[in-house]
């Protein structure tokens, strides 16, 4: 998962690449806008999770997981050297390259954990999607301590935007890329190498059905539940479990049939708990292929929280030190924020998922609180740094705090919403909600900015986040399989 620090990293190197690009590189460098850098970045992990399935029931998941490390790290060390020659070169490697190992890595690290313990599926995702996030932290800190060592100021502004100028600084971008670069094979590498051979979960699309003597050990006296379920599996519609369990050339059967357990228990809990609900109806929930999810108003729902979440996130990443920089003329200072936006962001996915995973809050009320608070927030956004350095930095820790969640809802929301057996094919579809912003924003973002200014930039995040939060309130979270 290290590559997904990118994205936490980006919006303090982004400063110093666009200076870069600007005063430093060749020529000839300039044939593109690096806008598409972190759009593209985004928009890849769609693809990125969408290909994982097919190619590891090819080659294996932990050995396409690993194929993918080389190559994304790779391509990091080569964009020290590309950035000198060429901004759309750039935007190849540490944009489509980077964004497709993010959705690679993710799918990777979503797949052991939640065939690990599918009882606890959505506290390990927000765990793990909270690592890198982490690891951002002081991957923040030393890009600053290579690049601007001493805190020297933006001394060129062209239109609404500052750079730097100063030599010293532009010559030290190049090494700051390697140190991401090293840093994040580093972190990849030992990952691998702690994978447990033989935890790692299937990826073929085989169905495997539970038995009526494992019903009967999980469901106790709850006879009518055991009925439906051994009627089901007599039609051949028993629980299916892609991608879950052990190694496949070791031991499987005995793996999947521990995860069934675990799974039929919390069906089970889920019954008890709302007796009402029929047997045949918990069932049908269990599972939906992508085209059955495809026609649920929820799926669209989820999908337009993904789009204004990361559109808004997006804007954070992008833009929160270059337009510090207008009011606020302390690079080590805003970089210190952007230090602290990784440790908030990673509290509060984990503080999410664990309410999740204790039902404290459920998928729809996730999504409410962190669209109104976005929206809210970004209506206020182009006056907050105007007023105060300090409040500025609390803004946008406030900001990270819900954003975050997008990463933790959407699997959790694909997984609970739609079921374990097409987790990964419908957490790409949701996915696709990231390849559109990511595609269209470096489209939309120059002109608001140029011709409108970075009131109505911000303004832009603040009504798809209230126009998603419509949708999201009228939407069913509990639909049933159809026929």
């Amino acid at each position: 998962m290290a590559p997904l620090s990118f994205i936490w990293v980006y919006g303090n190197l982004s400063a110093y690449l666009d200076s870069y690009f600007r005063f430093s590189c060749t020529q000839d460098c300039m044939d593109g806008d690096s806008q598409w850098i972190l759009g593209l970045c985004i928009a890849m992990m769609c693809p990125g999770t969408l290909i994982t399935k097919y190619v590891a029931d090819k080659v294996g998941l932990k050995c396409f997981g690993l194929v993918s490390t080389i190559v994304v790290n790779a391509c990091t060390f080569a964009a020290a050297w590309v950035i000198n020659l060429s901004v759309a070169g750039t935007a190849m490697l540490l944009g489509v390259v980077m964004g497709l190992a993010q959705g690679v890595g993710s799918v990777v690290a979503f797949q052991y954990v939640s065939g690990w313990a599918p009882d606890k599926s959505s506290l390990f995702m927000a765990t793990t999607s909270g690592v890198p996030t982490l690891i951002s932290m002081f991957q923040n800190q030393i890009v600053t301590v290579i690049v601007n060592p001493n805190n020297l100021k933006t001394d060129a502004m062209q239109g609404s935007r500052t750079y730097f100028s100063q030599k010293e600084v532009l010559d030290r971008v190049p090494i700051a890329i390697i140190a991401f670069g090293a840093m994040t094979l580093g972190f990849q590498l030992i990952g691998y190498l702690l994978l447990a051979p033989h935890a790692e979960p299937p990826t073929d699309s085989k169905l495997t059905k539970t038995t009526g003597k494992e019903i009967e050990k999980v469901t106790g006296d709850d006879k009518s539940f055991e009925r439906e379920l051994q009627n089901l599996e007599s039609q051949g519609n028993g629980y299916d479990r892609e991608g879950y369990g052990s190694n496949a050339a070791t031991n499987s059967t005995l793996t999947l049939e521990s995860n069934h357990k675990s799974f039929a228990q919390s069906t089970t809990r889920n019954h008890q708990e709302n007796p009402t609900s029929s047997s045949q109806e918990l069932v049908e929930k269990i599972s939906l292929k992508p085209t059955e999810a495809a026609k649920t108003p929820v799926f669209y729902a989820v999908f337009m929280f993904g789009a204004a979440t990361m559109y808004a996130l997006l804007l954070k990443s992008n833009y929160y030190k270059q337009f510090g920089l207008l009011y606020i003329q302390n690079d080590q200072y805003l970089t210190l924020v952007g230090t602290l936006i990784p440790a908030v962001a990673s509290l509060s996915r984990f503080s999410v998922g664990a309410a999740l995973n204790k039902r404290f809050i459920n998928i729809k009320d996730s999504l409410v609180i962190s669209l109104t608070v976005n929206g809210v927030l970004c209506a206020f956004w182009y006056l907050v740094p105007q007023a105060d350095s300090v409040l500025y930095m609390f803004f946008i820790l406030l900001l990270s705090i819900v954003q975050s969640w997008n990463y933790v809802v959407l699997p959790v929301a694909s997984l609970d919403i739609f079921g374990p057996s097409y987790f990964s094919t419908n957490y790409g579809l949701l996915q696709f909600s990231f390849f559109i912003v990511g595609i269209l924003s470096p489209v939309v973002i120059p002109p608001l900015m140029n011709d409108l200014g970075w009131f109505w930039l911000f303004a832009s995040a603040t009504i798809l986040c209230l126009l998603t939060l419509v949708l999201v309130v009228i939407a069913d979270f509990n639909p049933s399989k159809t026929s």
